[in-house]
């Protein structure tokens, strides 16, 4: 196939037909690498948005880093209307996800944050991620609440059930009923907000919009 004639091929499949790009980009590398520069340009960035759709993101990876140093060093801002740097590392961001590596995933999404807060997506992945991140505490302080509530939902069904018959007995088993509920509540809202203390400790604003609102952030 001629070089001019690949660029065309390339573009001429279907937008989504990802895997249709990865296996043309694959077998035709070398008549690529001899494009001019803009044109291999387009079809690399699109490889690459293509390994990520249908979830190579090993292989994304691999290649991305390379990009990204492309586009810094020839100042390439945008790319057929997308803001290129800042796509292509929220697409890393994304995929460190995937494979579950979301310390690696945060420190990305901090820097994206900071170049743009107002970005849903960046708050977005970054408390998903920040949330996936446990440690004994948390998981104690759910484990805690969790049981309260349990414990909330056998004393009600024991109620409705045997009360008709123990009614002198069940008032302080109702006290304590009340004393779990509340505190299985105040154990999720000290959990949550200290949850947000460490994103805005990290990022400066919240993950809820409400909140950022009332603190003028």
């Amino acid at each position: 196939m001629e070089n001019n004639q690949i660029y065309w091929e390339y573009f001429k499949l279907d937008e989504t037909a990802y895997r249709d790009k990865v296996r043309l980009y694959e077998e035709h590398t070398t008549e690529i690498s001899t494009l001019f520069f803009e044109e291999k340009l387009e079809i690399e960035v699109d490889y690459l948005f293509c390994l990520f759709e249908i979830g190579r993101y090993d292989r994304y990876l691999s290649k991305v880093d390379t990009m990204i140093e492309t586009v810094i060093m020839e100042n390439i801002y945008q790319i057929q209307g997308i803001d290129i740097f800042k796509e292509l590392l929220f697409r890393k961001a994304a995929c460190y996800y995937q494979l579950k590596q979301y310390k690696k995933a945060n420190d990305i999404l901090k820097q994206l944050i900071s170049m743009d807060a107002s970005n849903p997506y960046y708050m977005g992945l970054y408390t998903i991620c920040l949330r996936k991140t446990h440690n004994d505490i948390s998981l104690s302080i759910k484990a805690m609440a969790v049981a309260c509530f349990m414990i909330v939902l056998g004393i009600t069904l024991a109620r409705i059930l045997i009360e008709p018959f123990f009614a002198y007995y069940f008032e302080p088993f109702i006290i304590l009923r009340t004393a779990l509920f509340f505190s299985a509540i105040l154990l999720l809202v000290g959990l949550e907000s200290f949850f947000q203390f460490k994103i805005y400790k990290e990022t400066g604003m919240f993950s809820y919009q409400i909140l950022n609102n009332i603190f003028g952030i």
